[in-house]
């Protein structure tokens, strides 16, 4: 078994290339050999086109001839050939640079020749029988290509999926770095997240607060008990909707009264004198109307609203609440007027406010966390299998088992 790292598969891969196709490999660097024999040829030629110019055309001619030889020059400079290192690729891209040498050749020969042709008859005898030399190595080089290179090409291939897992564990390290990031950042948040708490909790405990609290829950529950007397609305709303439409007249009636009654019983209650003079005169005008069936409640319905309104003047009860309640609506504003002097108002607000924000950033991180974790987790299992796919091609090239070991930083 071949164990070898991802760093170092790459050098042991192609070392181990060489000696298995190490016949294909001689036999194209031989004809890489020659191929670079008749470019240099070609230059040479370059040069024999230029001293014979010297001696026999003119002045004008020898600038054609000149930008002749130059331009071919300059193409072959920039054919590259493979020589420390070989694949495939390189040598498609020589055969495709040797197409555009005779296309460019063919081209700047058609412009050019003419004018000095007849003066360098030789030098372009010597210069078409170099270029088919080269079209001829060319073509040998491109068989060659084609039917002895095939395997060499597939095992090549293979080292174009290193990159991507040299990726995969780039992408699986900075996962992996801001995982444990967030993490770290979670972490904090939480202890801050119980500390903001605690400070809330015992600022909670403070007297004023408690107070507060207390007469808070007395109101409410005093406001619920009020409410459960003052449940003969249903038939006031049929009143008011009967006065607005018109089909009942009742003197001495205050339908606005009624509307804010309805909108916010307790309120209007509280802001009464002692006696609840108006709200006492409006049961009063609500039951003369209903004992005189104008309404059309049912029977139940008005029973029921009239033994409540009477309920009301014989208990007495609920004029004694609305006092309570005002009484308890003054406590709870001087009480919040001493917090807000204390200054446990603004302290609340901003510990609840500090608490909400982080509660916020909590949320956030754990989507964070979760989402990092997914990628993580996809990296992972995407290297896992791409290792596994490429050991087995590899496995296959080499006739041997092959283990990549790919470390990490973490």
């Amino acid at each position: 078994m071949i164990e070898v790292s991802l760093e170092e598969f790459e050098t042991l891969y192609k070392e181990r290339l060489d000696a298995l196709f190490f016949k294909v490999k001689r036999a194209v660097t031989k004809l890489l050999d020659e191929v670079k024999e008749n470019l240099i040829e070609i230059k040479v030629c370059m040069d024999h086109f230029i001293e014979a110019g010297e001696e026999r055309i003119d002045e004008k001619a020898q600038r054609s001839l000149h930008f002749f030889s130059d331009k071919i020059r300059k193409e072959i400079d920039e054919i590259e050939i493979p020589e420390e290192e070989m694949n495939y690729e390189k040598i498609s891209n020589l055969l495709n640079s040797l197409t555009k040498l005779f296309t460019s050749i063919n081209e700047i020969a058609r412009k050019s020749l003419p004018k000095f042709q007849k003066e360098v008859q030789a030098e372009i005898k010597e210069l078409n029988y170099i270029t088919r030399k080269l079209g001829k190595k060319k073509g040998t080089l491109d068989e060659f290509m084609r039917k002895k290179y095939g395997d060499l090409k597939e095992a090549e291939a293979l080292l174009k999926k290193i990159p991507k897992m040299f990726a995969l564990r780039d992408n699986i390290e900075h996962s992996k770095q801001d995982l444990d990031s967030f993490e770290k950042e979670l972490e904090e948040r939480n202890k801050n997240q119980e500390e903001l708490t605690k400070q809330l909790i015992n600022l909670e405990k403070n007297d004023l607060l408690k107070e507060l609290e207390e007469n808070s829950n007395d109101l409410f529950k005093l406001r619920m008990k009020i409410n459960e007397k003052l449940s003969f609305k249903k038939s006031l709303k049929k009143m008011k909707f009967e006065l607005e439409k018109g089909t009942i007249h009742v003197s001495n009636v205050d339908l606005n009264y009624i509307k804010e009654f309805l909108k916010d019983s307790i309120t209007t209650l509280s802001k009464e004198t002692k006696d609840l003079t108006r709200f006492s005169s409006l049961l009063i005008q609500l039951r003369h109307i209903i004992e005189e069936n104008k309404l059309n409640l049912k029977t139940e319905t008005k029973e029921k609203t009239i033994e409540q309104i009477n309920y009301i003047f014989e208990d007495k009860e609920i004029y004694q609440d609305i006092e309570v309640l005002k009484e308890l609506n003054q406590t709870i504003k001087e009480f919040e007027e001493k917090i807000k002097i204390a200054g446990i108002a603004s302290k609340l607000e901003d510990l609840k406010n500090h608490i909400s924000i982080n509660t916020v950033k909590l949320e956030h991180l754990q989507n964070d966390i979760e989402r990092k974790n997914k990628d993580y987790l996809r990296y992972l299992s995407s290297l896992k299998d791409e290792r596994e796919d490429f050991q087995q091609l590899v496995g296959n090239v080499l006739s041997e088992e092959v283990k990549l070991l790919i470390t990490f930083s973490f």
